[in-house]
């Protein structure tokens, strides 16, 4: 049994981003195909993310170190419009709260909130840090430092006018993987640079953030096709030894055993016949972890699974292409 390209967006969209993914769940699928078939599915998921509320990021290996998934955060995070986000949470306060937001998408001073509203600003000074620690603070969804970043975005958008250097540019120089010293944001009482070691955890939070501000999750696209090229090949983009290659599909082995803790993600990695064939140091045979939880071992009778982890479009790049389930 084949399944047709358009056929195999139409399942994922009914068995995952409908209600599954959007209701909080995560899943990691990998697509094997030509060049022209990976950018139209990239396309596709693109529009399927906008009409279910999901942001989507697409991450290329050859611009981004797959094989260090503090790298991988950074690439997400420089796509996202962080205050956007920020903004859409301090709104979505004052209306549950039954206040009015003068300028609705803009950061409003204080002051002019109160006055909007009648208020003393005082008192919504202090309201206001209350409703962020609830909703922000005490989420330990997210990681310590992610909620004190997120509140300090919060907060600047009470605070446009001040002229102070403030904390907002090294907090998101921070998320965007640009700070050169952590020492800058000790003001905002966050102690440790993303690393490797709190990349996951650092994706983890943005998930869950994204649903606070409004977003039902996150797609991601991660196009792997760079980790089977060498020499020549490469072009301009980063080239991956054989080392790197093994690190970069444990990072994927990762997201895989770390989905149940993620919120609202789905992962799919776009990958050439490279990653199927037969390079011991390339393929999924150089790290047999990764491929004994992609790689069906049951195959009903006459049947291929078109939800199975691994699937491969079949057929022509041009016409009506169809999904192969990869089997041994």
């Amino acid at each position: 049994m084949t399944v047709a390209a358009q056929e195999w967006l139409d399942l994922i969209e009914r068995e995952y981003l409908r209600d599954f993914v959007t209701d909080g769940g995560a899943a990691v699928k990998f697509v094997v195909a030509d060049a022209d078939q990976l950018w139209a599915f990239s396309g596709g998921l693109t529009e399927l993310s906008e009409q279910h509320q999901l942001a989507h990021v697409a991450i290329d290996a050859a611009a981004t170190k797959l094989h260090m998934i503090q790298d991988v955060f950074f690439a997400i995070a420089r796509a996202l419009d962080w205050n956007g986000m920020a903004q859409r949470l301090v709104e979505s306060l004052f209306d549950r709260q039954g206040y009015e937001w003068p300028r609705p998408g803009e950061a409003v001073p204080i002051h002019e909130v109160a006055e909007r509203n009648r208020s003393d600003v005082t008192l919504m000074r202090r309201d206001v840090r209350q409703w962020l620690t609830a909703e922000v603070m005490r989420d330990t969804e997210m990681t310590q430092d992610f909620r004190v970043a997120m509140t300090r975005l919060c907060l600047r958008r009470l605070e446009p006018e001040d002229t102070q250097p403030g904390i907002t540019t090294p907090v998101l120089e921070w998320l965007r993987g640009e700070l050169r010293r952590v020492g800058a944001l000790k003001e905002a009482s966050i102690t440790a640079k993303i690393t490797r070691h709190n990349g996951r955890a650092m994706l983890r939070s943005l998930c869950r953030w994204l649903r606070l501000c409004g977003r039902r999750g996150l797609c991601v696209t991660l196009d792997v096709r760079q980790l089977g090229k060498t020499g020549a090949a490469t072009g301009d983009g980063l080239r991956y030894s054989p080392a790197a290659v093994m690190d970069g599909f444990e990072v994927l082995r990762q997201m895989i055993d770390d989905a149940e803790h993620f919120t609202g993600l789905m992962l799919v990695v776009l990958a050439d016949e490279t990653l199927i064939g037969e390079d011991p140091k390339r393929s999924l045979d150089a790290y047999l972890a990764l491929k004994m939880r992609i790689w069906d071992d049951v195959r009903p009778e006459g049947r291929d699974n078109p939800l199975a982890p691994l699937v491969r479009l079949g057929g022509q790049s041009t016409g009506r292409s169809t999904l192969a389930v990869v089997m041994p």
